[in-house]
């Protein structure tokens, strides 16, 4: 009996073409190699072809490439560059979607407040919100944790959270 890939966190903000998600294998120090090459099979038989990476790290991008998927890679690296580097992944996602086959899977390692952000902004990108409130409204209702990190990511009602 073979066992059934385990189904990643993830929101299809564009059913069939854009995804946002956890890390293929899962994230940090819970990351699996196995679980991960499990992920991208399924992922692939979802239709996507493409995977943005938005981890600090180019931890996966080969891998990726190896399997058959393009790969693109926009590091978020702390609050006040990825407040200027999420219009530029926007960007390129939607540049993708207009010109090569297949879904767009966009991850960070975890799933919690940066990918919230993500899922916000591409939102915004694609015209499925009116303003990043209802954007982040969206995102909390894909099941994504919407806190004072997301909204700052954004730039919406919300002072920077403090530095750890």
């Amino acid at each position: 009996m073979t066992a059934t890939p385990r189904i990643p966190v993830h929101a299809w903000i564009t059913p069939g073409a854009l995804v946002v998600a956890e890390r293929p294998g899962g994230g940090g120090r819970s990351h699996r190699p196995a679980r991960r090459e499990a992920e991208l099979a399924w992922w692939h038989a979802e239709g996507v072809r493409t995977i943005v990476s938005a981890m600090r790290s180019r931890h996966g991008l080969v891998e990726y490439a190896q399997r058959g998927f393009g790969v693109r890679w926009h590091p978020l690296k702390d609050l006040v560059q990825a407040r200027a580097e999420l219009p530029r992944l926007a960007d390129e996602v939607a540049a993708v979607l207009a010109r090569e086959p297949g879904a767009v899977l966009v991850h960070c390692d975890r799933p919690g407040e940066w990918l919230a952000g993500i899922d916000a902004a591409l939102r915004l990108k694609a015209g499925h919100a009116r303003d990043a409130d209802d954007a982040l409204a969206q995102a909390q209702s894909d099941g994504l944790p919407v806190g004072d990190l997301a909204r700052a990511l954004l730039g919406a009602n919300a002072d920077p959270p403090a530095a750890a």
